[in-house]
């Protein structure tokens, strides 16, 4: 099967969890004999070509900010206009104006489409493009052969705008298992080391964009004031969103920020804690690899986290912006290791049930499904 899969972002740029999604998703349908061409915006640093047998096509748009969206959309309707009639199935991977721009063209050449939906509430892909749906009716996602959800929310947001319940399917992110693995008492001890870590602390990680929504301001009202073990190191791991207003962040003997790196499964295995106080989400691909390395979780209820969690057992989750629950569960399992240990075990058996192989069954199964359903 011939695969064109449409994202805004592909390794070796820096990748948050949605790129590495995507990645994981494009390997392994190329390992199962599927040829899949990649394409997405090209930078000053990356260039069109293989990567792990992927093709990857960087299409050109101007960096100038006013610019940035509009030219690469507009290359992106070219392309589509010139290629999509050489595949047999269009994957979008991320449902936002590129939906738009894709569906029509892949309708005109008589090719299915998939697209998936990343995120449901304030900040999700529904709401967030309301204002330009006044035009768009969300012609893409209206008119998509399938859409995958990665929450019950979404599912619900989706049939709020008319997406057919038929169309619909509830599949979750993946993750490559025996990748993210625990790190045992001496590689964990290697891993800080190498990092640059304290050795001796208990590490409390939080691995994602600093944007408001991610709820970092409540994570630093609850940590300067919430009764912890002196050896206590909140972590955080990731890049600022320059759209949007952030809390001071500065290192201290408590507190250390990190930027963003590729290699943030390290980090993962380096710790003992995984903090999401996020308000809203599809389905977190750090809180799943977290989950994988047998962190203890504490997370709020936002999108898929209440079906990948079973509270009490596999982490601890509270309602978003409530900074006493916050308090309450971080200090639980700060001073009991040996319930913030049994979390990390349950956290790791639940992560089995999310392998890659099992999502690309999904979406290998949706795409036949398509295929023999296409006009």
């Amino acid at each position: 099967m011939r695969v064109l899969f449409f994202t805004w972002s592909y390794y070796p740029a820096p990748a948050g969890g949605a790129e590495r999604q995507a990645k994981l998703q494009a390997e392994e349908l190329t390992r199962r004999g599927h040829v899949v061409t990649v394409v997405c915006p090209r930078t000053s640093r990356e260039t069109s070509g293989p990567i792990e047998n992927v093709y990857v096509r960087r299409l050109f748009r101007i960096d100038a900010r006013p610019l940035r969206r509009l030219s690469y959309l507009c290359a992106l309707l070219g392309f589509s206009l010139a290629h999509i009639r050489s595949f047999d199935v269009v994957h979008i991977h991320l449902a936002n104006l590129q939906a738009d721009v894709i569906v029509p063209c892949a309708l005109l050449m008589r090719r299915p489409v998939y697209i998936k939906v990343a995120c449901g509430g304030e900040v999700g892909e529904v709401q967030r493009l309301a204002k330009v749906a006044l035009l768009t009716r969300w012609f893409g996602l209206r008119h998509a052969s399938c859409v995958q959800a990665l929450s019950q929310e979404i599912v619900e947001e989706l049939k709020s705008i008319g997406v057919p319940s038929r169309r619909i399917i509830s599949v979750p992110n993946g993750l490559d298992y025996q990748n993210f693995a625990p790190a045992g008492p001496r590689e964990k001890a290697s891993l800080r080391k190498l990092l640059g870590l304290p050795e001796a602390a208990i590490i409390v990680l939080f691995a994602g964009r600093f944007a408001r929504y991610k709820g970092l301001h409540e994570l630093f009202a609850v940590w300067r004031t919430m009764n912890r073990p002196t050896h206590a190191l909140l972590l955080l791991v990731g890049s600022a969103d320059v759209d949007d207003g952030q809390p001071d962040i500065e290192n201290g003997a408590d507190l250390l920020v990190r930027g963003w790196t590729n290699e943030i499964r390290n980090y993962l295995r380096a710790a003992d804690v995984f903090v999401y106080p996020s308000y809203a989400d599809g389905m977190s691909n750090a809180l799943l690899e977290a989950m994988s390395c047998g962190l203890a979780i504490v997370a709020t209820r936002s999108g898929a986290a209440e079906e990948m969690i079973d509270h009490g057992a596999s982490g601890l989750l509270f309602d978003a912006r409530d900074q006493h629950a916050l308090d309450a569960s971080l200090t639980r399992v700060l001073v009991d290791s040996r319930f913030r240990k049994e979390l990390g075990r349950c956290a790791r058996a639940r992560a089995g049930d999310y392998s890659i192989e099992f999502v690309v069954d999904r979406i290998e199964a949706a795409y036949m499904q398509m295929m023999r359903g296409a006009p």
